[in-house]
């Protein structure tokens, strides 16, 4: 498929003679429950209960979508241009973990909301399974798509119906077909190259999110998806953008950073915890330096002016990040070690960038959303004066 393609439902519906979400040809697409699709621009940003809902809520909205590439189900990936045309372009994606999904709604409504000259490209979620939830992830490799009501419900079927390959300290990890599926959260608790990994080798685990009493992550609303490397290391979907062996989701987002260029870049996620923040990279010149540093003071203070609650003073989200000032932080990819992230990529192949992290607890959904498009749309004004 080419690159160049749009998405328009018949197309869709064409794509391996299925859906984005599995059904037969005759099925429209059509949202489920109340979120998503139809939704006033005047509402208040809802979560979008499946993939379907948020390629109808862009569609209806005027927009038309580009598909960079399809998903292991068929699902496309898709991006939408917006803004105006000068350049440098901005280019803002969400969605790499489905379970922070604050993100991914405040992605799909900078489409319309960030007023800017420059070119705008979003991918408003790069991980269209996960988006879908636990129960359809399974349902790839099963002949339904199962229900649970608790997590002994889950465990159950997964020992039922898969090969079990780790069941320890509260850990079970088990294979379907050639897919793993786990009961929850894996990436650092195994070693690299862990025998029981070995049938995993290039393939992909999905455990259900967990957190309860957080709008749009609810127990088993998103799946997480990890990726066992060809030397079996558990990664994530956001670490294989420097990397030659790639999922399609990375590969489809570093193609079309090479062809736009983008002179700005934000990754739109989410943390467990209850504060915001976000980080920074150093840039190759001087000038590129200090309009990061430009743009994180002033997203910073912005927020905080908001009455969003900043990550505490001692806080620091790991050995390789250094405080630039409260709720900033800059990081360092080459001590950790596991390839680039987004961000990590478009400051060493393009210019400067941001990863946003609002607090999934103690905040509404809309606040995070807020939080996440106040950070985009503070630091693209500055962008702009820089560029005036």
């Amino acid at each position: 498929m080419n690159v160049t393609d749009t998405w328009t439902r018949r197309r869709l519906l064409q794509v391996g003679g299925i859906s984005a979400l599995g059904l037969p040809l005759s099925s429209p697409l059509r949202a489920t429950g109340n979120a998503g699709s139809g939704r006033s621009r005047k509402q208040p940003p809802q979560p979008f209960q499946r993939y379907s809902d948020l390629l109808e809520t862009i569609e209806k909205r005027g927009h038309q979508m580009r598909v960079l590439g399809y998903a292991p189900d068929h699902s496309p990936i898709v991006a939408v241009k917006a803004g105006g045309e000068k350049k440098p372009a901005i280019f803002i994606s969400a969605g790499s973990h489905c379970t922070e999904h604050a993100g991914v709604a405040a992605a799909v409504e900078l489409i319309d909301k960030l007023e800017t000259k420059h070119q705008l490209y979003v991918i408003p979620s790069r991980d269209p399974i996960g988006l879908n939830g636990y129960g359809y992830a399974l349902g790839l490799n099963l002949d339904k798509t199962p229900q649970f009501h608790s997590s002994e419900e889950a465990e159950t079927l997964l020992r039922k119906q898969g090969e079990v390959l780790y069941d320890e300290n509260g850990i079970l990890l088990v294979l379907i077909g050639e897919t793993g599926y786990a009961n929850r959260g894996l990436y650092r608790r195994f070693k690299k190259g862990d025998p029981f990994l070995e049938p995993l080798k290039g393939r992909r685990i999905y455990f259900p999110s967990r957190y309860k009493n957080v709008e749009g992550t609810a127990p088993f609303q998103r799946a997480y998806t990890l990726i066992v490397t060809p030397d079996a290391e558990v990664l994530h979907l956001n670490r294989f953008h420097d990397t030659p062996w790639a999922p399609v989701e990375a590969r489809c987002a570093r193609r079309l950073m090479a062809e736009i260029q983008p002179g700005l870049t934000f990754d739109l996620h989410e943390h467990g915890g209850n504060f915001f923040w976000f980080s920074a990279r150093h840039q190759r010149n001087d000038e590129d330096e200090l309009l990061e540093q430009r743009m994180a003071r002033e997203a910073i203070r912005a927020v905080a002016a908001s009455g969003t609650r900043l990550a505490p003073e001692k806080y620091r989200p790991g050995g390789f990040f250094s405080k630039m000032e409260r709720g900033v932080f800059m990081l360092d990819a080459k001590q950790r070690g596991e390839g680039l992230n987004m961000i990590d990529f478009a400051a060493r192949k393009h210019g400067p960038g941001f990863t946003v992290e609002t607090g999934m607890r103690g905040s509404s959904f809309q606040n995070r959303v807020k939080a996440s498009m106040l950070t985009v749309q503070t630091a693209v004004r500055v962008f702009e004066e820089h560029h005036a």
